[in-house]
């Protein structure tokens, strides 16, 4: 079938990873084989008039490998710029000199927005701040579906206001553990394909990943299915038995995971006086066997922002808060424990909370009373991007199934830390939200009746 979407494809690649008011951090390389280091190469940063503000040059002893033990012949470099203006948006050039011809050689760009100082709460006429959501990444057959639609929301949106500012994808970006080839013993191989997956993926983003700052988190497919715990009756993690080949997967995944993706492990964006955001890492140090969310300095950070809101709060995680219990696989409410604490942390303030996720195969809005002191729980999951196709189809349809009618479950309430941590909480009733639109691109949604 010909494919009637324009990829913007290149073997290279220019993102950013975070931003701030005044700056912005940048990625820039190939997860190509068979590149070569560019001798010579910078990026520059400029403004909407094309004036050149900033320049890093980049010269060949300092490429990086993301995956060191996978191959020879990837690279990147990343750093951050400074003494950007708040509010502006930029555009980043990643190029390299061409001896040959004697110019520079435009690779790949992409455009940047900075953060505000303030959110835009009382102009009635200026633009919202608008963040993209989205979550699990399957490119066989997406024949960049996702990267023409993403480009015609920010590109050239049916109104302005919708162009998003930033995006935020919570997990499953990369699928590392699908495929009967990846039933290889051999380390070496299992980390050339962990490598060859990060490429195909970020070929079928890379339309989303040049345009505005990318925010990740990592959830199980950047590991295995179900990780920590992979289930030993799935054929494509056997070769997990052998502790050789688990100890090279593990350690390739967190490469992808920390040097290409650059996920936080908890990390807060602040809007003084307007709006508290954090992103937690809710997957990559589970305990096995249950045995914990999050290692407990990390999940202190997290309960330490929520209990200290002064504003509403966002919650950037890759499994949503409004679950029952899945047979199939673990959830949040799995780890009773410190799900309870986390409930308990985003109650204390009565300021309402939004939970940002995705993982489910399945969208979704519903919002919750929360806690004694007035807060409202808002939770908004996107999930997929593009759908899993082929054999693995067959195991990966969800349907919303795991939503409870009422919320805390009656786990988290008999539970032993549930029985202190929430203590005079009620189960409250789950509104869900339908689109109540006339058409156009805006959603006036409220709850079902």
């Amino acid at each position: 079938m010909a494919n009637r979407y324009y990829q913007g494809l290149s073997e290279f690649h220019c993102y950013a990873t975070r931003v701030t008011t005044g700056s912005m951090r940048l990625w820039v390389g190939t997860l190509e084989r068979d590149m070569h280091k560019p001798a010579k190469a910078r990026v520059r940063v400029c403004d909407v008039s094309g004036r050149q503000v900033r320049v890093r040059p980049i010269r060949h002893a300092d490429w990086e490998r993301p995956f060191p033990a996978a191959s020879q012949d990837r690279f990147y470099k990343s750093f951050t710029f400074k003494g950007l203006r708040p509010g502006r948006m930029y555009r980043a050039y990643f190029e390299r000199w061409r001896a040959d011809v004697k110019t520079w050689e435009i690779l790949r760009s992409a455009s940047i927005r900075t953060l505000p100082v303030r959110l835009p709460l009382h102009k009635p006429r200026a633009k919202p701040f608008t963040i993209a959501l989205g979550s699990c990444y399957w490119p066989d057959q997406d024949g960049g579906r996702v990267g023409t639609a993403y480009r015609g929301l920010y590109d050239h949106p049916k109104d302005p206001h919708d162009s998003p500012d930033l995006t935020f994808l919570t997990g499953d970006q990369v699928y590392l553990d699908v495929g009967f080839d990846l039933r290889s013993w051999v380390p070496r191989e299992v980390r050339r394909r962990i490598a060859q997956d990060y490429a195909r993926h970020w070929q079928g983003l890379s339309d989303v990943l040049t345009r505005g700052a990318t925010y990740m988190l990592p959830d199980d497919h950047e590991w295995y299915n179900g990780y920590p715990d992979p289930d030993p009756n799935n054929p494509y993690l056997w070769a997990l038995q052998d502790k050789k080949v688990r100890k090279a997967w593990e350690r390739t995944a967190r490469q992808g995971i920390e040097n290409v993706q650059q996920c936080p492990v908890v990390e807060i964006m602040e809007f003084p006086g307007d709006l508290s955001l954090c992103f937690a890492d809710l997957r990559s140090f589970r305990k096995p066997n249950l045995g914990g969310l999050m290692n407990p300095k990390d999940l202190n950070r997290v309960l330490a922002w929520a209990q200290g809101l002064t504003t509403p709060g966002v919650l950037v995680s890759p499994q949503p808060l409004i679950v029952t219990r899945n047979p199939h696989e673990a959830n949040l409410l799995d780890y009773t424990g410190d799900y309870c604490q986390l409930l308990a942390a985003l109650g204390s303030t009565g300021h309402d909370i939004v939970v940002m996720s995705g993982d489910v195969h399945y969208g979704r809005v519903v919002s919750v009373k929360l806690g004694t002191e007035g807060a409202t729980l808002h939770e908004v999951i996107s999930s997929p991007l593009s759908n899993l196709t082929g054999f693995p189809a067959w195991f990966a349809g969800s349907l919303n199934r795991w939503t409870p009618k009422r919320f805390p479950s009656k786990r988290a309430f008999a539970h032993r830390e549930g029985k202190q941590a929430l203590s005079g909480w009620q189960r409250q009733k789950v509104n869900h939200y339908r689109d109540n639109s006339k058409g156009g691109s805006k959603y006036d949604i409220e709850p079902n009746p």
